[in-house]
């Protein structure tokens, strides 16, 4: 073992990065990247092999120990550098990136609970194919995978996508932290590619990869052809080296394009960027390309596939599947001759120094020696499933993916609560109960027995029947309503730890509240094919009086007279909890539009918004929260709303379709208005506004930062 670079005695903990290679590729610029960076209040020292990555990390100052490690150095040579590593260094976390790494860290530490273990992932894919090459070596693959996660104390992934990968695939126990590859944007801005656009001459197209099959260079080059026979004056240059390079050479051959494309093997990236107008890249999977931003930094045209974390760089209109050769021969072509169609890094997204910053905020957390608590118990509002309840759900996979243990509580009967917890894998508990009577007194019975379980009260109902009791979260959904259930929520607050509620609205009005705003799967959509004019309205939702749906009924009677025909309302939901008083007055409210009416009952999101064209929400009373308008945001379909509680907060200052409560006048003019109006760059607004703030990965975030506050459960801890 040979330690190198700053051998200085510091107060500093020590992270140690473990990375198996030794040559330059992209898990060693985001090395590289973070070790110019620095990882404020931390020493970094990196193990790895010698070579061009050491060679760097030296020239930039950072500590590096060099010995038998990685693939070459062989397994028991590369476990034996590591644990000599650790027991000379005695570091405070060891991080390891590349899988080769993981697995020798995990078996290095399996007994040592006092080094902890963060791991990076930066190469997975949805298909198992495009790394492990047969279905039998991406089982086993897994398999160890899901082992070496066990030893784990944080998880970090570089994009969702890579998230979404390894919970599909490994079954991770714990959250898993996403955090992209910083990237610091040039002085130049995104208009830098501006001045390499000959005037003249056609479009220069850009390659940066790997020459081997998972880069799908075929279709490059077939899409090529046929943008060369368009403009005869534009070049291709494929940059790289690998398996393929023959094969490559011959088919552009066989195309007549090979005085228009160059082979010219590795190319320094900035300088192959700066004679290029656009960059394709056209993968089977990427999780967080460095080549894409760097790309987008440099201010080119980027065409890429949709596929992993490619999506979450780059906007729609630059992703366009492999085998479409029109739509990559028109985007190059858009690309290059417009400016303004090249794409921007997102504002949101980190600069190098920020996301080491995120990897130390992760540190922290993880090398924290707080003690445990047994677990979290999350007692259901009611027994049958309504909007609170879908949130429970909700939080309780991402409780567990926190790696707490959790279980559900709900009464006997009604079953749905506690059958759908456990359909998801949920631990859960039944209570003797057939009533709200009988399940609150259970509750608190329960409660008194188990004292050593934070218990999560899922509503008033729970909050009520534990009231003055410790240990308890109340998580209010709805604004208590009548001077009774005031009365009542103010004596179910005494001695709780804290009163969650969903928005800002809600927490205006309830004294000392906290908001924890929630979230909702992504909705997808297909694209309908419109085979007439007819615009199908939605509400999704309790039908009822207070819903609205007696003003949604007049607007449609005022559309129908203005125009004959085109509207029609898709129904979709039952009157549970609503009186039968009531439900006759709605009838009569709707007995006008009946024609133009489908009542479809239940039905799930994505049935629902593939049927419509506007969803419509007009509430009459204040709303705590409005799922289903952050549903049509990720959907990316409109919506009108009213402006009732936190509807409005939960569309944004900028959404235009905002009604007032009750005018049926105003409802309707809204919903013409988005039939007249171009509805992409609102909906695009939007649906930022849902990944943002409303996205599964927000909310899990915000439960993650909620349990591992130090003041939040001062007397329970976590151990993530």
């Amino acid at each position: 073992m040979v330690l190198s670079g700053q051998e200085r005695t510091t107060a500093a903990p020590t992270a140690l990065w473990v990375v198996p290679v030794a040559d330059l590729g992209g898990v060693a610029r985001h090395v590289l990247d973070v070790a110019r960076a620095g990882l404020p209040g931390w020493r970094l020292v990196v193990l790895c092999p010698e070579g061009p990555l050491a060679d760097l990390l030296r020239e930039s100052g950072t500590a590096v120990v060099t010995g038998p490690f990685g693939p070459a150095a062989g397994f028991r040579a590369s476990l034996r550098t590591m644990g000599r590593t650790v027991r000379t260094l005695r570091p405070a976390v060891v991080h390891s990136h590349l899988s080769y790494a993981d697995v020798v860290a995990a078996c290095a530490l399996a007994g040592d609970r006092r080094t902890r273990l963060v791991t990076t992932e930066h190469g997975i894919a949805a298909d198992d194919l495009v790394y492990h090459g047969s279905v039998a070596k991406s089982r086993i693959k897994a398999a160890l995978h899901t082992l070496r996660l066990r030893r784990a104390d944080g998880i970090i992934a570089v994009s969702e996508a890579t998230r979404r990968a390894m919970e599909a695939k490994w079954n991770p126990c714990k959250f898993i932290k996403v955090i992209p590859n910083g990237v610091d944007r040039s002085s130049g801005g995104g208009s830098a590619g501006a001045s390499r656009m000959p005037a003249t001459e056609g479009p220069r197209v850009l390659s940066l990869s790997r020459l081997s099959p998972e880069k799908r260079l075929p279709d490059l080059l077939n899409a090529f052809a046929k943008l060369h026979a368009d403009l005869p004056g534009a070049t291709l240059t494929v940059a790289g080296e690998g398996p393929m390079r023959g094969e490559l050479q011959e088919l552009a051959g066989q195309l007549g394009i090979e005085q228009a494309v160059r082979f010219p093997g590795f190319l320094d990236a900035g300088e192959a960027m700066a004679a290029a107008d656009v960059l394709v890249q056209l993968s089977v999977w990427e999780n967080c390309s460095y080549t894409l931003l760097d790309a987008v930094n440099a201010g080119l045209g980027v065409v890429a596939t949709p596929v992993g974390g490619n999506p979450e760089i780059l906007p729609r209109e630059c992703l366009v599947e492999a085998g479409d050769v029109d739509g990559i021969v028109e985007a190059v072509k858009r690309q290059a001759s417009d400016v303004e169609q090249r794409p921007q890094l997102p504002e949101e997204w980190s600069t190098v120094h920020g996301m080491a910053q995120l990897i130390v905020d992760k540190y922290s957390k993880v090398a924290e020696s707080p003690t445990t608590f047994k677990g979290v118990a999350i007692a259901a509002n009611n027994g049958d499933i309504g909007g609170g309840e879908v949130m429970l759900l909700a939080l309780a996979r991402e409780i567990r993916e926190l790696g707490i243990p959790v279980r559900v509580i709900g009464p006997k009967s009604p079953s749905g609560v506690v059958d759908a917890a456990r359909a998801a894998g949920h631990s859960t508990i039944v209570l003797p109960a057939f009533n709200r009577l009988t399940y609150m007194v259970a509750l608190r019975r329960w409660h008194r027995q188990h004292g050593d379980e934070l218990l999560w009260c899922n509503g008033l109902i729970p909050s009520v029947a534990t009231a003055a009791r410790s240990g308890r979260v109340v998580h209010l959904h709805q604004l208590p309503q009548g001077g009774g259930q005031v009365l009542l929520a103010a004596a179910a607050r005494l001695r709780s730890l804290a009163v969650l509620v969903p928005s800002r609205f809600m927490a205006e009005r309830i004294r000392g509240a906290q908001v924890l705003q929630n979230w909702v799967s992504e909705v997808f959509v297909n694209k309908r094919v419109r085979t007439d004019d007819i615009v199908r309205l939605g509400f999704l939702g309790r039908p009822s009086l207070d819903k609205g749906v007696g003003v949604l009924a007049a607007a449609l009677h005022q559309l129908d007279q203005r125009n004959p025909g085109r509207y029609r309302l898709v129904l979709a939901g039952e009157p549970r909890f609503v009186d039968k008083k009531s439900q006759r007055a709605l009838e009569e409210l709707l007995a006008p539009v009946e024609h133009l009416v489908n009542r479809l009952g239940w039905m799930n999101q994505s049935e629902f918004f593939n049927l419509i064209d506007v969803m419509v929400c007009p509430s009459m009373a204040p709303e705590s929260f409005g799922l289903v308008v952050a549903e049509a945001m990720s959907a990316k379909v409109p919506f009108v709303i009213s402006n009732a509680g936190a509807l409005p907060e939960i569309a944004g200052p900028e959404h235009p379709w905002v009604v007032p409560v009750g005018d049926a006048l105003k409802l309707s003019e809204n919903i013409q208005a988005t039939t007249e109006t171009n509805q992409a760059e609102i909906l695009n607004r939007a649906f930022h506004r849902w990944n943002l703030n409303f996205s599964s990965a927000a909310g899990r975030g915000r439960v993650e930062q909620l349990l591992t506050q130090p003041d939040f459960f001062p007397q329970y801890s976590q151990d993530n």
